[in-house]
């Protein structure tokens, strides 16, 4: 990176800590790295970045800026060997992107209106507001609730529960359930291998959605007065229609096309051996999965 020192920000007595406020400047984009640990970010009122960090003596935290002053990295070091756990605890400008990436951390990000990127290998991920949110985890849960920019999400053994979200929506998982709740997107395109499928939101009459797990249910809670055309497929389930009150069971192991509204957005949804259910919103079955928290909280 292109980039000059702007200080090697020293701990503080024998507590291992560094506390340090720096100016906002020019900067649109921060970024941080931790080996392990956490990144806790809030957002604030103040053009001005509050970096903390609980760390060990040997380590030290160092920020860079860019020489266009567009971009702020903050990165631990050590004076001997690996830096190694480091707990951040960032306030930034609301407003200001971010870049975060960790080995084996949690994250947490909240208060915030700008973009947000959040990558961790071992660890959960929770953001909280943000424009366009893009997270991953190879190994942890993740939950955003109230992006209002799109939201790109990927993990490879846990759930992702999106909450609250718009824009357009992309959300894969190897083995856990995707939930998405009081959704506004216009675009949905989900898929889970062993897990559950849960979408709960408005259906835009231009809107275009697709909903798919190989071994999971998938429930699609329909509101009322909403333009659809459902497209359902399942192998060895079977699908549940219970838009009208009492249930109707389809046949499974060919496709069905359900219309409501007089039809509208093009909605899909595909399971191999699970079973896909139409209900209405406080209709038995129509609630979500339970939440699980985050280490670091409760997600609701």
């Amino acid at each position: 990176m292109n980039s000059v020192v702007t200080g090697a920000l020293v701990a503080l007595s024998m507590v291992q800590q560094t506390d340090t406020v720096i100016p906002l400047g020019d900067a649109m984009v921060l970024e941080v790295s931790a080996p392990a640990g956490s990144i806790t970010v809030t957002g604030w009122d103040r053009s001005e970045i509050r970096i903390e960090a609980e760390h060990s003596t040997r380590t030290f935290v160092e920020v860079r800026r860019t020489r266009d002053g567009r971009r702020i990295n903050v990165e631990a070091d050590s004076r001997r060997g690996p830096a190694t756990i480091v707990d951040y605890v960032l306030h930034v400008p609301r407003s200001l992107a971010l870049e975060l990436d960790a080995m084996t951390a949690d994250i947490l990000v909240e208060g915030v209106t700008g973009n947000v990127e959040a990558e961790v290998t071992r660890g959960d991920v929770t953001v909280r507001g943000g424009a366009a949110v893009k997270v991953s985890s190879t190994t942890g849960k993740i939950l955003v609730d109230g992006a209002r920019g799109g939201v790109d999400a990927e993990t490879a053994a846990d759930e992702i529960r999106l909450v609250n979200v718009s824009g357009d929506v992309q959300a894969e998982s190897a083995g856990g359930d995707i939930i998405l709740v009081n959704s506004t997107a216009g675009s949905v395109d989900v898929g889970t291998i062993g897990g559950r499928v849960h979408y709960d939101g408005t259906l835009r009459k231009d809107g275009t959605y697709f909903l798919g797990t190989h071994g999971g249910n998938i429930t699609l809670v329909v509101p009322q007065g909403a333009a659809a055309s459902f497209h359902l497929a399942t192998v060895h389930g079977v699908v549940v229609n219970a838009l009208e009150g009492s249930a109707q069971r389809l046949e499974g192991g060919k496709r069905h096309t359900i219309d409501v509204g007089g039809g509208g957005a093009l909605v899909e949804a595909e399971t191999f051996g699970g079973r896909i259910s139409l209900v209405r919103r406080g209709a038995p079955g129509s609630e979500p999965p339970a939440a699980r928290a985050p280490h670091h909280g409760s997600p609701e």
